[in-house]
């Protein structure tokens, strides 16, 4: 699939409006899309009728035309639409990386981005944020209003504090009655195993989930040299690393808990996708299409 958005994020830099930007990815997705063998994705035939000024020309059955000189247009029966719950971590660790690529500037221009799709594909989404505290931020609904209100909502959220997968998380869980999809954005930089709990709770109650792992570059080539101080954003303890000391060691440990992290997702039926956040979102709205078409 072609696609010319290189790096989506790095809009953000200069343009700051998230409805305008989480279109942009979207149209621009859409757009390799309909070029490639994956069009007509969840959607099956299902009869015709007469061409109306204002229809998409996609739509016209041109063989009709050519036996009939009338235009008519194919009319496609959606399949079951699905309520989207996106999760989105706001802990403190997700606020790191340089400009654009900070996590928790992709993962709201992703969380965004992603909303905008299921909203065309007639899904619902909702909207819950988990750090040191959780809600339900918005429930599950369909219309352009409830997006916009969704976009708002992302676009003033700061990151902040640990994470902690507790009480009022699980009862968000809890309270959904009604199989879904459910999209987790979050970096998995928990104390102990907390994150992991909220995998085996969506896959407890039913729901068909996919994870996205958001890794900043610096987290993953290390570009440093030399003697650093490094602050745990999340409790404040400070150390002093020889980064070219520990350089190996680290790209080991921190293959060691992607693996780990994937490893967990697999056990609880989840799909996992590992995302640079000086990449293009084009992967994971396609992995999105593909789990839902997969539902």
């Amino acid at each position: 699939m072609a696609s010319d958005l290189e790096l989506d994020a790095r809009l953000l830099a200069t343009v700051e409006d998230l409805p305008l930007m989480a279109r942009t990815v979207v149209e621009g997705f859409l757009d390799g899309l309909h070029r490639s063998p994956f069009l007509g994705y969840s959607t099956e035939f299902a009869s015709y009728r007469q061409y109306v000024q204002g229809d998409n020309l996609r739509h016209v059955d041109w063989k009709v035309w050519a036996r009939s000189d009338a235009l008519y247009v194919k009319q496609f029966e959606d399949d079951t639409n699905y309520r989207a719950q996106i999760y989105l971590d706001t802990s403190a660790s997700m606020d790191f990386g340089e400009g654009a690529a900070n996590k928790f500037t992709c993962g709201r221009l992703l969380a965004a981005a992603l909303a905008h799709l299921m909203v065309l594909q007639r899904d619902a989404p909702g909207l819950v944020l988990f750090g040191s505290d959780s809600r339900q931020a918005l429930p599950c609904a369909a219309t352009r209003h409830h997006v916009l209100d969704l976009f708002a909502l992302l676009a003033t959220t700061k990151a902040g504090g640990g994470t902690v997968v507790g009480p009022a998380l699980l009862g968000i869980i809890q309270a959904v009655v009604r199989r879904g999809i459910s999209v987790v954005i979050s970096d998995f930089f928990t104390a102990e195993d907390t994150a992991f709990d909220l995998l085996r709770q969506l896959h407890a109650h039913g729901q068909e989930t996919l994870v996205f792992q958001l890794l900043a570059p610096e987290e993953l080539d290390l570009p440093y040299e030399g003697e650093w101080i490094l602050e745990d954003s999340e409790t404040a303890e400070e150390r002093v690393v020889d980064v070219d000391a520990i350089r190996t060691r680290y790209k080991q440990r921190l293959t060691a808990f992607c693996d780990r992290v994937k490893s967990e997702c697999a056990g609880y039926e989840s799909d996992y996708v590992q995302l640079r956040t000086d990449a293009s979102l084009d992967q994971a709205l396609m992995a999105y299409l593909e789990r839902r078409g997969g539902v």
